[in-house]
């Protein structure tokens, strides 16, 4: 469920979608798409890294991002389980559910 809360926020979604569409990526071509600093691009791509989205390659100085494959599988697989009539709470409903003060 990392993924949903990764792709939740606006950036990290064009970002991933850059990188799909794109292949492989580096941080700096990334950074060139998008109007934030290069550093702002490699905290969300850390993000996307630790929810299992994107994978890294470092090659001298230079690291390049690429989409993983098995996490779409999964992605996908989920949304169609959530999709399913007979689907009655998600997965995280319970677990996750927000206490005040």
């Amino acid at each position: 469920m990392r993924w949903a809360r990764a792709l939740a926020d606006p950036t990290r979604l064009k970002l991933f979608l850059t990188i799909l569409r794109g292949g492989e990526l580096s941080c700096g071509e990334l950074a060139e798409q998008f109007p934030i600093a290069q550093s702002t691009v490699s905290h969300h791509l850390n993000i996307l890294m630790d929810a299992g989205l994107v994978a890294m390659r470092k090659q001298g100085q230079h690291h390049y991002f690429r989409a993983c494959p098995e996490a779409l599988k999964q992605f996908a697989h989920t949304l169609t389980e959530w999709a399913r009539p007979s689907a009655h709470a998600y997965p995280e409903e319970t677990e996750h559910t927000h206490k005040e003060g």
